[in-house]
C-alpha cells in the first residue's frame, strides 16, 4: 500500500482498508507546521493516508465534487474520526505565529474539536488525538473539557509525540 497526500479539492477514494490522518488545526496566522507533520508522519509510516488542509502553495484546486473547501474538510475529517477500517483526527493547537484583528485565531479548528469532544462524549470509538505548543489561546479550558469528557486523553506536548499518537489511534 502506498500513501496518498491529499490537499483541498482533491478526491481519492481511499481503500476501505487504508486509515486516514486528517490534520486539523489553525492555518491562518499559524506556523507551517502541516508540512512538519507530513514529513514525520510519512517518515514513520507508508500505510497511512493524510488529509491537510493547508492548500498546495496557496491554490485551492477547483472541484465539482466539493463547492467550498470546507466541504473537502468535512469529507475527510470525518472519513478519519469514524471510518471502521482506521484513521484519526490529529489537532495541533499551536499559537499564533502573527496576529490578525479580523479574524478569531483557531476559530473552525475550536469547533471542530468540540464536535468531536461531544462524539467521543457518546461513542468512545471516535479517533482523535490532541496536542500543543502550549500556547494556544484557551488551551486551558480545552484541556479541562477533555478531562471532564475525555479523561483518558493525553494531551501531547510536542508535534512530533502528537503524530505518533495519530500514528498509533489510525492503525488500532
Amino acid at each position: 500500500m502506498t500513501r496518498t497526500i491529499i490537499h483541498p479539492n482533491q478526491y481519492f477514494d481511499l481503500h476501505s482498508s487504508s486509515p486516514l490522518i486528517f490534520l486539523a488545526g489553525p492555518i491562518r496566522s499559524a506556523p507551517k507546521w502541516h508540512d512538519d507533520a507530513i514529513k514525520y508522519i510519512s517518515s514513520k509510516t507508508e500505510e497511512i493516508s493524510i488529509a491537510s488542509p493547508d492548500r498546495l502553495n496557496g491554490n485551492l484546486i477547483p472541484s465539482t465534487l466539493f463547492p467550498r473547501q470546507r466541504a473537502w474538510e468535512l469529507c475527510y475529517l470525518n472519513r478519519a474520526s469514524n471510518h471502521p477500517n482506521g484513521g484519526c483526527v490529529m489537532f495541533w493547537l499551536p499559537g499564533e505565529r502573527e496576529h490578525n484583528c479580523d479574524k478569531v485565531y483557531g476559530a473552525m479548528t475550536r469547533v471542530e474539536l468540540g464536535e468531536l469532544i461531544t462524539d467521543y462524549k457518546y461513542d468512545k470509538s471516535t479517533r482523535f488525538c490532541v496536542g500543543t505548543d502550549g500556547k494556544f489561546p484557551e488551551m486551558h479550558t480545552i484541556e479541562y473539557d477533555l478531562q471532564i469528557y475525555a479523561p483518558n486523553m493525553k494531551i501531547f506536548r510536542t508535534l512530533e509525540e502528537t503524530c505518533d499518537e495519530a500514528i498509533r489511534i489510525a492503525k488500532s
